[in-house]
């Protein structure tokens, strides 16, 4: 996908020393919806080499499941597409993968849509039947955005005092 005109998108695994270029636009995306009033993740919680954030990160590269989306060269977009999720899908078997710490750049417009769209493919890809997901419950907005991809509520959940919405989408129309 890379070689085109600087617009041209690349989507690619992340790299060992990539963590924190993950966690920056984590942390700038952080930002923007705490000022807006669109919660997401807790600003700071991707910031230091010990944070819990950085721990997942750090997670998700060894697992290479980590990915950075880049424009002309520049990052702006970041993804973790995993095989499983114990903490908010306890009982799920091999059927789906797991779309978790994405954020978009907001000068990138239609990053996203790239990044999501290429999930449901590589989903099928490995022979899986949903993309899953979890979004705060109170942030309206972002369910908004994954329903336009098909995303829909299947369940909710409480993780630490915190409400959770559980969506997925079936891959089996994917083109």
């Amino acid at each position: 996908m890379s070689g085109g005109p600087p617009t041209d998108t690349d989507l690619r695994v992340a790299g060992s020393g990539e963590a924190e270029v993950s966690a920056a636009i984590i942390e700038e995306v952080a930002a923007w919806g705490a000022s807006q009033g669109y919660p997401s993740w807790l600003p700071g919680s991707f910031t230091g080499p010990d944070s819990l954030g950085m721990s997942r990160l750090r997670g998700d590269i060894a697992a290479r499941s980590l990915y950075l989306v880049w424009r002309a060269g520049t990052p702006v977009a970041t993804f973790s597409l995993l095989e499983r999720d114990t903490l908010y899908w306890p009982a799920a078997g091999d059927e789906a993968l797991y779309l978790h710490r994405f954020a978009v750049r907001r000068a990138a417009a239609g990053a996203g849509r790239h990044a999501v769209e290429w999930c449901l493919r590589e989903a099928r890809r490995r022979d899986r039947r949903y993309v899953r997901l979890d979004c705060l419950a109170e942030n309206p907005g972002i369910r908004r955005y994954y329903e336009r991809f098909g995303f829909a509520a299947v369940d909710e959940t409480v993780i630490d005092g915190t409400r959770y919405t559980l969506c997925e989408v079936p891959v089996g129309d994917v083109p």
